[in-house]
C-alpha cells in the first residue's frame, strides 16, 4: 500500500538538513516524493497519516549487537570481559547449542522476537546482529517486519573447544548458512548475511583469509571485534609483532568493506589505516563503560576522516537495546573523555545513528531522500522530558525516549502505529520469549566465583 505522510512539521532529512511543512510519498518500499503533494498526484489506495506537530526521521540503526544476549539481561556487573564470557557468556552458549542440538531450534526465534520487539519501541529499524549460529533467528525478523544482517560469528580458538569445530565442518557450515539465505530470504531484501570472524584471537589468520574470500566470492559484509581491551593489543603483539588493525592490513584482510567494533586502543597508526581503507569503527559506549573496557577516541577518529557508526552492543553488557540512550551517553562521554564540551555534538552522533549506521549495513537507508528505502520513524517530542523544543536533533539525543516514537516504517510498511506494533502478537511473543529464556537461566549459576 502506498502511503503518504502529510502535514509533517519537522522533517530532518540528515544530521545537516531539515525541512519544516512538507509531505512524503512512499510507493512500494522507497521514498518516491518529498514536498508539497496535490491530492491529485495521490495513487488511489493512499494511507494517510498525519504529521503535524510530529517530526519524522531516518530510522535508527544498530551497528553491532548480540541479540542471544537479550536472555541474558541483569547477569553479572561486576566482570571484565574475559571472566565475563566465561561466567554469562559460555555457560548459556553451551546449553543453547546443546539444547538445539537435541530438540529446541526454536530459541533464536524467541530472542530475536523478544529483542526486535524492543528495538521496534526504540525506533531502531535495522541492527547488525553477531549471533549464535542457530536457526530462527531471522524468521524472527521476516514475522515482525524487521530489517536485520544476520552476522555468521566464526571462531576457531580461544573459546571452549566444545564451541570450535574442525575448520573443515566450520567452512561447510558457513557455505550452508550462506546458501540457505539466498534460498528463504535474499528476496525480499529485508535479511542480508554477513561474515563474522569474532575477533583475531579467536581465528586463524588462515581461517580469516578463508572468510573474506568467501565475502567476495558471496558480496557479502563483514563485521569483527577489534581491540576492546588492552589485552587484545598485548595478545596479538606478542603473536604477530604487531597491534589487531595493523595486522589485518598488513595480511591485505581490509580490502573487502569491513565494520570494526569496539576500537578502544587503536594506535595512530591504524587510526590512520582505518581512514584509508574506509573501515568503518562501530562505538559502544554503554557496553564499553560496564566491562570497564576503556573510551574509544572517537573525537581523533572524526578528525582523520574515518567513519564511525553506533551501536548497543548485545544486551549482556549493555541491558537495552535503546539507540536514544546510546546516543545521549556515548556525547557525553566523549565530553567528559576530552575535557571538552563542543567534542561529539548532537548532530555527529545522530550521524552515527543513521546514516554512518546504514553505510556498516550496507542499504540504502539512513537519509530521508527520494529513491532511498522507506525506513523512517515519526516521533511527537510534545511530552514533558522532551519539550519545549529548542533545536530538534539535541532535543532527540539528549531528552528523546522511545515514548517519543509513535511510527515505525520498515521496507515501506508500518510496522508500528501509535506505539502499537501491528504485524505480531506482541504480547504472546514476549511471554513466550521470556519462558523460553527462563528454562535455560535456571539451569546456569551466574554467582560462581
Amino acid at each position: 500500500m502506498d502511503i503518504l505522510i502529510k502535514n509533517i512539521s519537522t522533517l530532518i532529512q540528515d544530521a545537516d538538513h531539515i525541512l519544516n511543512d512538507k509531505d512524503i510519498l512512499i510507493e512500494d518500499n522507497k521514498i518516491k516524493k518529498i514536498g508539497n503533494i496535490l491530492p491529485e498526484d495521490l495513487p488511489s489506495h493512499c494511507k494517510i497519516i498525519e504529521g503535524d506537530r510530529k517530526v519524522v526521521m531516518p530510522g535508527l540503526i544498530n551497528a553491532h549487537t548480540h541479540l542471544y544476549q537479550s536472555m541474558l539481561r541483569g547477569c553479572r556487573d561486576d566482570l571484565t570481559l574475559t571472566p565475563w564470557c566465561e561466567k554469562v557468556i559460555f555457560p548459556f552458549i553451551d546449553i543453547v547449542y546443546k539444547d538445539c542440538k537435541k530438540y529446541n531450534a526454536a530459541i533464536g526465534y524467541y530472542w530475536s522476537m523478544l529483542s526486535s520487539i524492543e528495538m521496534i519501541h526504540n525506533g531502531i529499524t535495522c541492527c547488525i546482529d553477531m549471533d549464535l549460529n542457530v536457526g530462527g533467528i531471522p524468521k524472527a525478523w521476516q514475522d515482525i517486519g524487521m530489517r536485520g544482517i544476520t552476522a555468521f560469528t566464526i571462531a576457531n580458538r580461544w573459546v571452549p573447544k566444545e564451541f570450535c569445530h574442525d575448520n573443515n565442518i566450520l567452512k561447510e557450515e558457513i557455505e550452508q548458512y550462506i546458501k540457505e539465505w539466498q534460498q528463504d530470504y535474499s528476496d525480499e531484501g529485508l535479511v542480508q548475511v554477513f561474515l563474522a570472524p569474532s575477533t583475531l584471537f579467536c581465528c586463524t589468520p588462515e581461517l580469516m583469509e578463508w572468510v573474506v574470500e568467501k565475502t567476495e566470492e558471496y558480496n557479502l559484509g563483514l563485521q569483527i571485534h577489534i581491540s576492546e581491551t588492552k589485552w587484545e593489543n598485548q595478545d596479538a603483539l606478542k603473536e604477530f609483532g604487531t597491534t589487531p588493525l595493523e595486522f589485518l592490513e598488513k595480511i591485505n584482510l581490509l580490502r573487502r568493506p569491513i565494520s570494526a567494533a569496539h576500537c578502544i586502543y587503536l594506535t595512530d597508526k591504524e587510526i590512520d589505516i582505518a581512514a584509508r581503507r574506509g573501515v568503518i569503527l562501530v562505538y559502544n559506549p554503554k557496553s564499553n563503560m560496564k566491562l570497564s573496557d576503556g573510551i574509544a577516541p572517537i573525537a581523533k577518529m572524526l578528525k582523520k576522516g574515518v567513519t564511525v557508526a553506533l551501536g548497543t552492543d548485545g544486551p549482556a553488557s549493555n541491558d537495552q537495546l535503546d539507540m536514544f540512550e546510546e546516543m545521549r551517553m556515548g556525547s557525553l562521554l566523549q565530553k567528559v573523555f576530552s575535557e571538552e564540551p563542543g567534542v561529539l555534538s548532537a548532530s555527529e552522533i545522530f550521524k552515527m545513528a543513521t546514516e554512518n549506521g546504514a553505510k556498516a549495513a550496507r542499504i540504502n537507508a539512513g537519509t530521508i531522500e527520494e529513491g532511498k528505502l522507506a525506513d523512517l520513524i515519526i516521533l511527537n517530542l510534545n511530552k514533558a522530558h522532551s519539550a519545549p523544543v529548542n533545536k530538534v536533533i539535541q532535543n532527540i539525543v539528549y531528552c528523546g525516549k522511545n515514548t517519543n516514537v509513535e511510527t515505525v516504517m520498515i521496507n515501506g510498511k508500518v510496522i508500528m502505529e501509535d506505539g502499537k506494533i501491528l504485524t505480531v502478537d506482541e504480547e504472546g511473543l514476549t511471554r513466550e520469549s521470556i519462558k523460553q529464556g527462563e528454562e535455560i537461566l535456571k539451569r546456569i549459576d551466574f554467582n560462581k566465583p
